[in-house]
Parts: C-alpha cells; sequence; structure tokens
C-alpha cells in the first residue's frame, strides 16, 4: 500500500509531509512531497469531547480598515496547495448614503501567514458586498470568482471575474444577465445543472423583478443565459440563502432555497422551497411534500450527512421577528423523500436571529458537527454544536473563541495549514460606531485528540474541473471493528454569504486504514480504490482508475511519468517535482547542508544491501546527476 501524503507528528509545528511506502512489516525511509505543510499541537485523550481554539487573527485577517465585513470564501486560486481567503465588505450607511469598502484577496503563503494581493479587478470597487463564490468557469485550472451586490438604488452591479493567469483577473460580467441591474441578490451557488462540463450560477434574489431567482446557464464561451423554464425562479418569495446536494440519490443535483422575509410580511413569501431535479432540466418545488417547508425569517442553509446513512440532511438558519420565532431546523433525510424536523430532540433549538449556519467535523470524530452564526450586537454569541452521534448535539462554543461574539453575519471553514483538522473562520459585521475596526477571526483547530482524518481535493475532466457535484463515499472500521460509512458532496456556495473550501474532509475516530473509497462523478465515471492510509491530503483526477494528481496539474501521475512529463528516478510511482528527495536531514527544507551532505559522499557506491540516500537517481553512483536533482530541489519543501 502507498501513502501518498503522511504527517510526521511531533512536539512543534513542522513545514514538511512525508510519503511512506508501507511493505510487509516494514518501512522504508520516508520520502518528502513539496507543498505541503503539517502540524501538530498538544494532544488529548481520544473521545473527550473539546472545542479548542487558537485565535491567530491579524490585522489583516481581521478585516481592519475595512467596514461592515459580510462574506469570506476559501479557494487555493493560485494553485499552490495552499487555500486562499477572499473577504466581502458592504461598507458603512453615512448621511443617507452606502459608501462601500473595497474586498480583499488574501494569498496564503505557506499555512502560516497571508498577504493582501488584491487588485482592482478582484476587489471590485467599492461597492456594497454580500455573496462571493470561487468556480473554474472555463475549466482551465484557474478558479474565477462571482460577486453578489446590493443595487444601491441601482449603482452596483454584480462581478464575474475571470482569472487569466495565477493572479491576474479580469471583470467580463458585460451587463445581464450576470450584472443583475436593480436586483438584490442574496444567495450564491455554482452547480453544473445541465451536466455540460461546464458550472452554472444560480442567484437567489430578495428584490426586484418579482423576487424571482436566477439560473444562468454557462455556454462554454465564458457567457451566461438566463433559463426562465427552469422552474427555480420562485416568484414573490424574498430568496436569501440557497445550497445544491443530491438529496434522493438519484443522480441529479437538487437545491435547497431559504426565502427569509421581513417581519410582517406574508408566510407566501418566507416559506421555503425545495427544488427537485426532474431530469429535463426542470425543478419541481417538492417542500411540503418532503416536510422542509419551513416559515421562519430565513437566512442559510447547509447540507451534509449528520448521522452517516447515506443521504443528505439540512440545516436551516432563521432569524427572529416581531412575528415569528427564530428558531433554527434541522432536518433529517427519512430516505424516502421526506424529512423529519429533529430540532428539539437534537438539542439545537434557540430563538436568535442566525444568519449563516455550518456542518463540519471539527474533531475528527466521523460525525458532522453544526456551526451557526448570530447576527447583532446584543443577541448572543456564536454556537458550536458537537455532534454525539446519536442525533443529538452539545453546544461547546461557550468561552471558547469559536463563541465569536461580534455581530456576526457567516462563518466558513477550511484547512488553511493543511494538517487535517478544519479550522474556523468568523465575520464579524463591524457597524458605523467601530467603523475600520477588523471583527473577522481566524481560528486555528487545535483539538487534536488522536483521531485520524482524510482529505481529498479533486479535479473534473468531463466533470467540472472544480468537480463541483462529485460525491464521495468511504467505509472504515472504528474502534470497535464496527463498518462506518461515510459520504461528502463537492459544494460550491452555501450557508449565508460563505464559501468553506472545497476540499472534501473526512474525519475518521480511531480508524487508521479507510477500507474503500468511492468517488461518482457527475460525468457518471465511478472511481474507487481500498486500503487508504490516513492522515493525508490526496488529490485526484477524474479518470477510468483511481488517478493521482500530486502535481496539481489534472493528468495522472503515472501517465506524466510514462510521457516524460515528470521523472521518477527512485522509480516509486510519485513524480519527482511532488517528492524532496534532496533534504538529507528532513528539516523540510533543501538548502546548502543537504548540498554538501552529497559532496561528501561524492563518488560513492551504493548497492541495495548498503544503499545511500545520496544516490538520488538509484545508477549505484553518487555523481553529477544526484547533484543536478539536489540543485533542483533548493528551497522549501
Amino acid at each position: 500500500m502507498k501513502k501518498r501524503v503522511k504527517d510526521i507528528v511531533l512536539g512543534v509545528p513542522i513545514t514538511l509531509s512525508v510519503v511512506y511506502m508501507l511493505g510487509a512489516g516494514s518501512q522504508k525511509p520516508p520520502v518528502v512531497r513539496k507543498g505541503i505543510i503539517t502540524s501538530s499541537a498538544p494532544s488529548v485523550s481520544k473521545n473527550t469531547i473539546t472545542s479548542l481554539w487558537d485565535n491567530v487573527t491579524t490585522p489583516l485577517l481581521a478585516g481592519a480598515n475595512h467596514d461592515n465585513h459580510r462574506g469570506s470564501a476559501w479557494c487555493d486560486y493560485d494553485n499552490d496547495g495552499f487555500l486562499d481567503l477572499y473577504l466581502s465588505h458592504f461598507g458603512l450607511f453615512t448621511n443617507g448614503q452606502f459608501l462601500g469598502s473595497q474586498n480583499q484577496l488574501l494569498k496564503n503563503i505557506d499555512g502560516n501567514e497571508f498577504v493582501e494581493v488584491t487588485t482592482e479587478a478582484i476587489g471590485v470597487g467599492s461597492e456594497l458586498s454580500h455573496h462571493s463564490a470561487w468556480a473554474d468557469i472555463d475549466n482551465d485550472g484557474l478558479p474565477d470568482l462571482f460577486v453578489g451586490q446590493s443595487t444601491n438604488y441601482g449603482t452596483d452591479i454584480n462581478h464575474l471575474v475571470q482569472q487569466n493567469a495565477a493572479g491576474e483577473f479580469t471583470d467580463i460580467t458585460n451587463g445581464d444577465p450576470l450584472a443583475m441591474y436593480w436586483l438584490l441578490p442574496r444567495g450564491v451557488s455554482w452547480q453544473d445543472t445541465n451536466n455540460d462540463g461546464f458550472v452554472d450560477l444560480f442567484v437567489a434574489i430578495s428584490g426586484g423583478d418579482n423576487l424571482r431567482n436566477r439560473l444562468m446557464l454557462n455556454q462554454g464561451d465564458n457567457t451566461f443565459e438566463l433559463d426562465v423554464s427552469c422552474g427555480l425562479l420562485g416568484s414573490y418569495r424574498q430568496g436569501r440563502g440557497v445550497a445544491w446536494s443530491d438529496y434522493n440519490n438519484d443522480g441529479l443535483c437538487d437545491v435547497y432555497v431559504v426565502n427569509g422575509a421581513e417581519d410582517n410580511s406574508s408566510v407566501f413569501s418566507r416559506t421555503n422551497s425545495l427544488f427537485k431535479n426532474n431530469g429535463d432540466g426542470t425543478w419541481s418545488d417538492v417542500a411540503v411534500a418532503a416536510g422542509v417547508n419551513d416559515i421562519g425569517h430565513g437566512r442559510g442553509v447547509a447540507w451534509g450527512d449528520i448521522n452517516n446513512d447515506g443521504h443528505m440532511d439540512i440545516i436551516v438558519g432563521n432569524q427572529v421577528g416581531s412575528d415569528h420565532p427564530g428558531y433554527n431546523i434541522l432536518y433529517v433525510n427519512n430516505g424516502d423523500g421526506t424529512f423529519t424536523d429533529i430540532s428539539d430532540s437534537a438539542g439545537i433549538v434557540e430563538n436568535v436571529r442566525t444568519r449563516c449556519v455550518s456542518m463540519a467535523d471539527y474533531d475528527n470524530d466521523g460525525f458532522l458537527d453544526l456551526y451557526t452564526v448570530s447576527f447583532g450586537t446584543v443577541g448572543p454569541p456564536n454556537r458550536l454544536y458537537h455532534n454525539n452521534g446519536d442525533l443529538t448535539f452539545d453546544e461547546v462554543a461557550a468561552n471558547t473563541p469559536a463563541e465569536a461574539p461580534f455581530n456576526g453575519d457567516s462563518a466558513s471553514w477550511t484547512d488553511y495549514d493543511n494538517d487535517g483538522w478544519v479550522d474556523l473562520y468568523t465575520v464579524g459585521g463591524s457597524v458605523n460606531d467601530f467603523a475600520g475596526v477588523g471583527q473577522n477571526q481566524l481560528l486555528r483547530n487545535v483539538n487534536q485528540n488522536g483521531n485520524h482524518w482524510i482529505e481529498f481535493e479533486l479535479c473534473g475532466v468531463v466533470t467540472n474541473r472544480s468537480a463541483i457535484g462529485a460525491r464521495i463515499s468511504i467505509t472504515h472500521r472504528n474502534a470497535e471493528q464496527a463498518v462506518v460509512h461515510q459520504m461528502r458532496e463537492v459544494q460550491s456556495g452555501s450557508g449565508y454569504n460563505a464559501q468553506n473550501m472545497m476540499r472534501v474532509h473526512f474525519g475518521l475516530g480511531a480508524s487508521d486504514i479507510v477500507d474503500e473509497v468511492t468517488i461518482q462523478w457527475p460525468s457518471g465515471i465511478i472511481q474507487s480504490t481500498s486500503g487508504l492510509q490516513v492522515d493525508q491530503l490526496l488529490r485526484v483526477v477524474e479518470d477510468e482508475v483511481f488517478a493521482y494528481d500530486c502535481n496539481r496539474n489534472c493528468v495522472d501521475d503515472s501517465v506524466d511519468i510514462v510521457q516524460g512529463f515528470s521523472l521518477d528516478v527512485n522509480a516509486n510511482d510519485i513524480p519527482d517535482e511532488c517528492e524532496c528527495l534532496a533534504d538529507f536531514d528532513g528539516n523540510g527544507n533543501v538548502n546548502i547542508h543537504d548540498l554538501l551532505n552529497l559532496i561528501s559522499q561524492w563518488g560513492a557506491t551504493s548497492t541495495p544491501k548498503d544503499p545511500l540516500q545520496e544516490d538520488l537517481d538509484g545508477d549505484g553512483t553518487v555523481d553529477v546527476t544526484d547533484l543536478m536533482i539536489v540543485i533542483s530541489q533548493f528551497g522549501d519543501c
């Protein structure tokens, strides 16, 4: 069995990952893979419920000198293996006028530091931004960004910003349908709705044009056409949040829309919708029949399989109003097209002003936990509900940084340091009294409790490049040797003003082997493999076989090697550019010390019985070829 990426667990943070070749009871020396960061923190006992967070926020990450923070969107925009952060800002209301605040793009340098790389195009001026979401609209391997804006009485528009080269962006909105003049767009989400290999854009509308939502079909040439016959318009309902999923496991994408009207509005205008995909390019609202037609003042929504039964469940975030309580709703999927409201028995009922909701397995115990964001300066702080594995939850944010008591608006999950423990970014909507005071937080997950994990990044070939809509299912055995099934989907845009990382994360509890992995692509291609080691991040490319893509070019590693695009001097089926063969001292950096190490062995003979690590090409002699490999790998691993 081959281990592609493996953490080295030390008592202090480290900046390297390794690949192990596991044989029958023996372990070969580790091979360092470049471009991945792992880290560790003091461990706690397994099976102990913890909520431990290290606030690593800097003024830049807090959004300092920007006003009225609204949203966050995570994506590795430059394809360097580290998740980057886009921040949406709404601005201030001053003297009867809205004054926008430029958005920001923050580049993740190495899992430890962020720098601002905002350009005029990606910052979209000083407009009133809400929900932003990444996706690769042209399948060129460079993610693009849609920024949803408030109209500001018709003076602002939405923006579709295309990435032409790494970090180089161009606004290609070009008027309607993307601009949405005089409309109030809210929830933003990408999905390949017609399965043509190009992601389409769905936007919930809360104002203008009879409150009709927008589905815009990607024509494959950087233009979009409005689909007016899809059945998703939902007229006269104030759309707020949207989230796609295949709730009935028929292989077709369905979408839940939260319709959150203002106080004293009609019940109809705030009744949520579940649009079932009919398979012919149309959708039908089946919310009533499915039992998910909530009438709260809804804002956020998220899908996830909270009980690991293979069916996607829903959490809906509601905002308390003068005419209706703000109880959040947790719907468990019955597997027959209907849902049951378990909010009360689950222990999450609370009358608050909730905006964003989300799911993530923050403690890697194998069960998705819930996070809810409370809006307003006088309301309770945010809530983190730990999943107990029996459809009940315990609130564990109290007295921790996860409370984020700063007039919250949204939150998103990421693994910014690539350590397999999902981190939390909270958005605090600073108000006029605190203009320019950054209230956002980046909370590093330090709940390391001995549980294991595995993460996947997918690259579509027939499917859209972002792999949105793909589903990953895994099986493994828990501490009692019982078989555990888990399932996740690649999603873009959910919650409220948020985009979680599109990387798929599984907590595995005590399991140290993933018995089976199956990836179901929207194209119909199914990939499977078995016997994967845990605690690793794998990049997989869509293919008829289970194909790894360690160098992030969306080509099977074995094909790269066979075609000569990549070298594999040590014949371990991993392209050399993904390894750190020349890091002889294992410090995560190839430098002069490693060069001197090689020179000290110059001309020496390496044999199978007495191998030398300096014989990098395996030809039996430490010579000029090995020297060239060391030079080519100079720098951080």
